[in-house]
C-alpha cells in the first residue's frame, strides 16, 4: 500500500472513531422515549421531534386503553376514529382521556395553525383585550399584531377561568368577538 493510501486510510479510521463517539449519550442529555421504548437524545432546539414522541406516547397509551386513533403525522397531528358525538359519552374513551391526560404535551409555538385574520376581527380582539380589563381583570393581554392572544405559562392564560371577576368579564365583554352573553345548555 503506498504511503499516501496508508495516511489517508488512517486518517479516514480515526474521523470514523471520532464521529461514533459522538453517538453515545451523556448522562446529563435530556431524553425522550421512542416509539420502540428506548429513550433517544434529544436537543434544545428539536422541540417538534419532542413534541412528536410525546404525542406519540400519548396515542399508544390511547390504544392501550381501547381507543381508535390514527398515527400522528410528522407534525403530531392526529385523529380519533369513529362518531365524534358518540365517544364524548364513550366510558372507554372518558377513561382513556383521563388516564393518559398527563401525556398530551403542549403543542411547540412553531406548530399552530393560526388563521389569517382580518383587520376587523384584530381590532375587535383588542377592544375585547380592553373590555376584560376595564372590567377588572387587570392583567389580560392585548392581542399580538396579527390578532392572535399571546401564549404563556405553557399555553395556558395567565388569568384563572374559573375567577367569578373573569367569568363576569367574559360575559360582559364575549360579544364583542362574538361569544354570546348566555351560551346555555351544552349539547352532545
Amino acid at each position: 500500500m503506498p504511503v499516501s493510501t496508508a495516511v489517508h486510510a488512517t486518517l479516514g479510521a480515526a474521523a470514523l472513531v471520532f464521529a461514533l463517539a459522538g453517538c453515545g449519550t451523556d448522562a446529563g442529555e435530556p431524553t425522550v422515549a421512542s416509539a420502540g421504548g428506548t429513550p433517544t437524545v434529544v436537543t434544545s432546539g428539536d422541540a417538534v421531534t419532542a413534541y412528536v414522541e410525546d404525542v406519540r406516547r400519548y396515542v399508544a397509551c390511547l390504544r392501550e386503553a381501547g381507543v381508535e386513533v390514527t398515527d400522528p403525522d410528522a407534525r403530531g397531528k392526529f385523529e380519533y376514529g369513529g362518531d365524534a358525538r358518540a365517544m364524548k359519552s364513550d366510558p372507554t374513551f372518558l377513561e382513556a382521556q383521563t388516564a393518559c391526560a398527563d401525556l398530551l404535551p403542549a403543542m411547540p409555538e412553531g406548530l399552530e395553525e393560526k388563521p389569517v385574520l382580518t383587520s376587523e376581527e384584530i381590532e375587535a380582539k383588542r377592544s375585547y383585550a380592553r373590555c376584560m380589563r376595564e372590567n377588572r381583570v387587570s392583567d389580560f393581554p392585548d392581542p399580538g399584531p396579527d390578532g392572535h392572544w399571546p401564549d404563556v405559562n405553557d399555553g395556558q392564560p395567565a388569568w384563572d377561568q374559573n375567577d367569578p371577576v373573569v367569568k363576569r368579564a367574559e360575559t360582559a365583554c364575549g360579544p364583542i368577538i362574538g361569544a354570546p352573553a348566555s351560551p346555555g345548555p351544552g349539547v352532545g
